[in-house]
């Protein structure tokens, strides 16, 4: 154990405000996450981390694609940024890791232009080496960009560990012999290292005082998502290529429906077009196929019924219209009856990671940021609760996630064991 290698976007550097970007999508009458997929998704963008375009070409692509002027784009590219926050806190492990003598490095797809970044934070010392894809003119998850890595830090592949916000990166530098952690926030992060051996203290979790409502949300929490993992064999069953229907399920179309935007109907209209089904009645068959394997976990649910009375207990989705309806069909559980407060972001027409739905949920509760924790299973929406001072759970799986939330609370959060 010897080094350990970080990515920057998405790990070190996170967006963790976006209403900077939603209010040029207002501007522009873009749907919810249209300028970020225009930006990230765009040729130029791609041929940049490659060394091979400039961010002045990614800017003129997005500008062209969206029609904003030549005045008005130095204001869009500077509030595109203005969201982006350093983790500190993970600055301080590496710190950490730094004193106990394990060397570390930066390995990003990026523009050369982050050595400026990354001196502009005082951050170039903090890294024995780092590699960026603009400079190499190789991308992550190419093999090749992890050897440069390895040898410039002078360590053999058993003896690293790469840190990445994205599963198909952190796989290929397991396919390496390296180990492989996907960054799921610092209290994961830290765990996942020190359980490892290295030496790290694991995360310290004491009870915080004056908590009065506890916020769920439901998929990747409550509901496991078990179903996801079936997505290649629906692709190969519906002759579809590899990513298609998770593009599908939940690109521009999904986001416009959880936040009320589009109706069901036009939703399912959608999905006949792009999986090739012949009308409305056979997407609902792929509906009750596709989801079969969806469900409750039974160690959240006795959690919520526990808690409930000691706290206020919510539940926050970004869900479809008739979410809860649904719910009561499948399942016989009913979140208008469970929770004291049920919040889905088709009816109020906000969707996580944007503050206000947070907001809108501790007014409804009556309590303030600090009193309440909020469980959910992405870090980019816990990054955004935290921004408001809500304590957070990152839900990497439901088992560590109670036992983080009772360490929160001070006391068991099962049925068995808490007080109702």
């Amino acid at each position: 154990m010897r080094a350990v290698i970080w990515d920057w976007g998405g790990v070190l550097m996170r967006t963790m405000d976006i209403r900077p970007r939603m209010a040029w999508e207002r501007r522009l009458r873009l749907p919810p996450g249209a300028l970020a997929d225009a930006f990230f998704g765009s040729e130029a963008w791609d041929r940049a981390q490659r060394g091979e375009a400039s961010l002045d070409d990614v800017w003129a692509e997005v500008a062209d694609r969206l029609g904003v002027s030549r005045a008005d784009l130095p204001a869009l590219r500077r509030d595109f940024w203005a969201g982006d926050r350093l983790d500190e806190e993970l600055i301080g492990v590496i710190r950490e890791l730094r004193r106990a003598g394990i060397r570390t490095g930066l390995m990003s797809n990026h523009p050369a232009r982050l050595f400026r970044l990354l001196a502009e934070y005082g951050l170039m010392a903090l890294f024995d080496t780092i590699v960026v894809s603009g400079e190499e003119g190789v991308v992550k998850p190419d093999p090749a960009i992890y050897r440069i890595a390895l040898e410039r830090l002078g360590v053999a592949p058993g003896e690293a560990v790469f840190v990445d916000d994205w599963e198909p990166n952190v796989e290929a530098a397991r396919q390496l012999g390296m180990g492989g952690v996907r960054f799921r926030g610092v209290v994961h992060l830290r765990r996942a290292l020190a359980q490892a051996g290295w030496p790290l203290r694991p995360p310290d979790l004491r009870p915080l005082p004056g908590i009065r409502a506890v916020i769920w949300d439901w998929g990747g929490v409550l509901s496991p998502l078990d179903f996801l993992k079936r997505s290649p064999q629906w692709e190969v069953r519906l002759g579809l290529p590899p990513g298609a229907l998770d593009r599908a399920l939940w690109g521009p179309e999904w986001k416009l429906l959880e936040v009320g935007a589009i109706s069901q109907e036009e939703y399912d209209a959608h999905l006949m077009r792009v999986l090739g089904l012949p009308d409305r009645e056979a997407v609902q068959r792929f509906y009750r196929e596709f989801y079969a394997d969806d469900g409750l976990h039974p160690g959240v649910v006795a959690a919520i019924r526990s808690l409930r009375g000691r706290y206020r207990v919510a539940l926050l989705t970004n869900a479809f219209p008739g979410h809860a309806e649904s719910l009561r069909r499948r399942h016989g559980f009913d979140p208008r009856t469970e929770f004291d407060l049920y919040v889905n972001s088709a009816e109020v027409g906000l969707a996580k990671p944007d503050p206000a739905i947070y907001q809108l949920t501790l007014d409804r509760l009556g309590v303030r940021p600090e009193q309440a924790i909020f469980v959910d299973d992405h870090v980019r929406n816990t990054d955004a609760a935290r921004m408001l001072g809500i304590h957070t759970v990152v839900c990497t799986d439901v088992e560590t996630a109670l036992a983080d939330l009772a360490a929160l609370l001070g006391h068991p959060v099962s049925e068995e064991g808490g007080e109702r």
